[in-house]
């Protein structure tokens, strides 16, 4: 039977502290949108390599083919490649080639004189949307007839010229390529800003219910045992809820992803067209595996940890897919970063997901006025959360090292400035972490041995978790936002 006794009230400094964490975690939240906003434009490990003709340069003849070179394969997207010239858009037609690293752009006419502008848009083999615009000039390739030429004309070929020319009407831009000359067609800059932030927190929040599910189930494993037990299925339940928000951070994720791609605009985005292409290339497999993951989530939880091996399998199915979705299909040495990805997901799933399922029973049994208890639970959850620490750390150190391409991208790029504010506040929470493990928990141990638990320390045990829940909110954010963007070059 538990102990029924009443927790005495906390202070008022004391009471203030959850709601200085929740602060600090929104301007910490805010500070980050702030970098990812003003950092420019994210570039993936898949990029445009060269291009033919080559921008910047003047081609001295007619131009019959625009082609691209990626340093890995691509997947198009639309109409992939628009060309536009003096006289407006430029029907192509485009493919690819040697194994979707190469698209062929071919013009229904060659390019004679003028200035031309080429816009491409492709999906990388991570699934992240790319584009890119270039330039050339072509000059001399179409010579203007001389006197001579023009005096021994015939008169029928005269009129067939003419007659040609009325009957040929000059194309049409597509839709798309309209959305490529006026970009507030398709909602314009002004509108990236709510599409990017959607599909980051849309990211953000499927990472948190991950790891809070895999975590959760995790800790009421290995950390719950004795009377602690018969809390297990009030907090299992709650990966339940994980699975429906996973769902939904998922379709928010997606939608914003193809409001990306059509501009900005989220009505665009939701057209059929705009989510298929935002579902291609690896983010439909990403897509389908983090789904299934919550499904089985949602339907698969019991009262038990081995009853719920529905719900383990849901949270394994969706680690598959962020780990398909992150660094380990662009950087190199591949079976290297795909190692250190996985044992870094699930190291953070152990210490996050763990800590929130702490801060979750402490609340319950405070709540409803029973003694927390929580020496013995908290000092099994200590020790796995420290060597969960030491792989999140190594691992961490050996993916950025692997996609970092130059020490100073740590300080010059949005990516290593997010990694940097994700590093300051791993170190903070593990201060946390540390603090809580060889102070609070001995003194609860010792006073649990002695006569019954601390109160005092008992609410300092509850206080610190609150601190670390709030502050992983931040590190998820960054988490999210590294997954998704990558290195400037």
């Amino acid at each position: 039977m538990f102990d029924r006794r009443r927790v005495p009230a906390p202070s008022r400094s004391s009471a203030m502290a959850p709601a200085l964490a929740v602060r600090w975690a929104l301007a910490i939240v805010l500070a980050l949108a702030f970098a990812l906003v003003n950092g420019g434009s994210a570039w993936a490990h898949t990029d445009l390599d060269h291009s033919d003709p080559a921008d910047g340069t003047t081609v001295e003849q007619a131009v019959e083919e625009v082609v691209l070179t990626f340093t890995l394969p691509v997947t198009p997207l639309g109409d992939a490649v628009e060309i536009t010239g003096p006289d407006g858009p430029v029907e192509a037609a485009v493919e690819q080639t040697d194994d979707g690293i190469v698209i062929v752009a071919t013009p229904a006419e060659p390019l004679t004189d003028g200035g031309y502008t080429v816009a491409w848009t492709v999906a990388a083999e991570d699934g992240h949307p790319l584009d890119g615009e270039f330039g050339f000039d072509v000059e001399g390739a179409a010579p203007e007839p001389t006197a001579t030429a023009t005096a021994s004309a015939t008169p029928s070929a005269s009129v067939s010229a003419a007659a040609s020319a009325t009957a040929q009407p000059s194309p049409s831009p597509s839709p798309s390529a309209t959305m490529a000359m006026d970009p507030e067609a398709a909602g314009g800059d002004g509108n990236d800003l709510a599409a990017r932030i959607v599909a980051r927190g849309g990211a953000a929040i499927a990472l948190w219910s991950l790891l809070v599910a895999g975590g959760a189930l995790a800790f009421a494993g290995f950390a719950m045992r004795g009377r602690d037990a018969d809390d297990v299925p009030r907090l299992i339940a709650g990966v339940r809820w994980c699975g429906a928000l996973l769902l939904g951070g998922l379709a928010l994720r997606l939608v914003g992803r193809s409001a990306l791609i059509a501009g900005g605009s989220f009505a665009d985005g939701l057209q059929a067209d705009a989510l298929q292409d935002a579902a291609a290339g690896t983010f439909a497999w990403v897509l389908g595996l983090q789904a299934a993951g919550g499904l089985l989530m949602l339907l698969g939880v019991r009262r038990t940890v081995a009853g719920s091996w529905l719900a383990v399998a849901g949270v394994l199915v969706a680690g598959a897919g962020h780990v398909l979705g992150g660094h380990s299909n662009t950087a190199e040495p591949r079976w290297l970063v795909l190692t250190a990805d996985i044992a870094h997901l699930v190291a953070a799933a152990v210490w996050v997901g763990g800590v929130v399922a702490l801060a979750a029973v402490l609340r319950r049994r405070a709540r409803e006025a029973r003694a927390l208890d929580a020496g013995a639970m908290a000092s099994r959850f200590g020790v796995v959360a420290a060597a969960s620490f030491v792989v999140v750390g190594i691992a961490g150190v050996v993916l950025a090292w692997e996609i970092l391409e130059e020490l100073s991208d740590l300080w010059t790029s949005t990516w290593g400035i997010v990694l940097l504010i994700k590093v300051g506040l791993v170190a903070v929470v593990a201060a946390f972490g540390a603090y809580t493990h060889f102070r609070i928990v001995p003194r609860l141990a010792a006073s649990t041995d002695a006569s019954g638990a601390d109160a005092p320390d008992e609410h300092h045990l509850r206080s610190a978790v609150r601190w670390e829940s709030a502050l992983f909110v931040g590190v998820v954010v960054a988490t999210a936002v590294l997954v998704a963007s990558s290195v400037h070059p």
